[in-house]
């Protein structure tokens, strides 16, 4: 499988990356990130020189060079963890979470979909787009003690906001095209 993580240099997908690289050796990971104050390249340097990873310093608003490594690598799948994170930023300048939590999201759906349009068969059916969101889309925690999935949304941040919207755009791609997507929270 070939298989497609955006935001692949941040904590969290840094983790991701290594975790596939070491323990699916059947699997090509494609790292796509565009290194902002979150992505760090060291964080994956074991993995670095592994045949089976490959780093693509790229922005999820260029939907131009979207389409370049989708068309170059041919994901089997795509996990969306590029995000601008963290509430605190988020107050301080909601522009870029707009940009690329809102507007990074819809090119990528747009050039995954386009792809997906492309493909036949077996490797359409199993093509899938896994979104990966935040709790935060449900707002303050407070008395409740945990949300669910039927947790109504109610973002209460800019950061969260964004990641709502992107939520409601991935879903309605599902909707409106049928386009296989999963969501994680």
């Amino acid at each position: 499988m070939n298989l497609l993580i955006t935001g692949g240099a941040g904590f969290i997908g840094s983790h991701v990356v290594r975790l596939f690289v070491n323990k699916y050796p059947e699997h090509h990971i494609i790292n796509f990130d565009n290194l902002t104050y979150a992505g760090n390249l060291e964080s994956l340097a074991e993995v670095d020189a592994d045949s089976r990873y490959t780093f693509e310093h790229v922005n999820i608003c260029d939907a131009e060079e979207l389409a370049r490594v989708f068309k170059q690598h041919e994901p089997d799948a795509v996990m969306h963890l590029a995000a601008e994170s963290h509430v605190d930023r988020s107050i301080d300048g909601p522009a870029a979470f707009i940009q690329t939590n809102i507007v990074g999201t819809y090119n990528l759906l747009e050039v995954a979909k386009k792809y997906w349009d492309s493909l036949v068969g077996g490797k359409k059916e199993s093509f899938r787009f896994h979104h990966v969101s935040t709790d935060e889309v449900y707002g303050d925690l407070e008395e409740k003690g945990y949300f669910t999935e039927e947790t109504s949304y109610e973002p209460s941040s800019p950061y969260s906001a964004s990641k709502a919207s992107s939520d409601h755009l991935v879903r309605a791609w599902h909707r409106t095209y049928e386009f296989p997507i999963v969501i994680t929270n």
